[in-house]
């Protein structure tokens, strides 16, 4: 949907007046004033929305593209939506399902390093632990060890290692 294709009626202006008139954040009753500000200048002015809503941005002091985003919100989604802030707080630490999925994939995966246990958790979750935290979330889970990277021993011979080979491929 485009900016210019979009109409307002005498309905949406009352409309947005209620909003505006009900709202009690400051920061939210602002949108509603901006929104209704390009409504009446292309209601009763019969300017072209485009125009309106770069007048309406001097006129706040807000940028053109925050007034077109709030529009289009407007337009799209109504103003029910716009009436509160889509914030999502970071999420700073694994809850115990997550920490479940972590333990299961150390015990499955058995990564050598602490590194690669902190960017699974960071791609999977996107909560980012230091490497003590990693060790400590192991250490309380009963995954004291990680497994090394060598195992340790002697390697076998490389004769009996070609003779393995042989058997296996036949």
């Amino acid at each position: 949907m485009r900016l210019s294709d979009c109409k307002f009626t005498e309905n949406d202006i009352k409309k947005l007046q209620d909003y505006r008139d009900g709202q009690k954040d400051f920061r939210l009753k602002l949108r509603f004033i901006a929104i209704l500000s390009v409504a009446l200048s292309v209601v009763l002015n019969k300017s072209d929305i485009e125009v309106a809503a770069e007048n309406t941005a001097v006129t706040f002091g807000k940028h053109i593209e925050t007034i077109k985003k709030w529009l289009f919100q407007y337009l799209t989604e109504g103003p029910e939506k716009m009436n509160s802030f889509n914030y999502k707080p970071k999420q700073t630490y694994l809850n115990r399902y997550q920490i479940n999925q972590v333990v299961i994939f150390v015990t499955y995966e058995n990564p050598a390093t602490v590194k690669e246990v902190m960017s699974y958790i960071n791609d999977e979750f996107s909560v980012s632990y230091s490497r003590e935290a990693v060790r400590q979330l192991l250490i309380k889970n009963g995954l004291k060890l990680l497994r090394p990277v060598k195992i340790p021993g002697n390697p076998p011979s490389p004769e009996i290692q070609k003779k393995l080979l042989r058997n296996m491929s036949r």
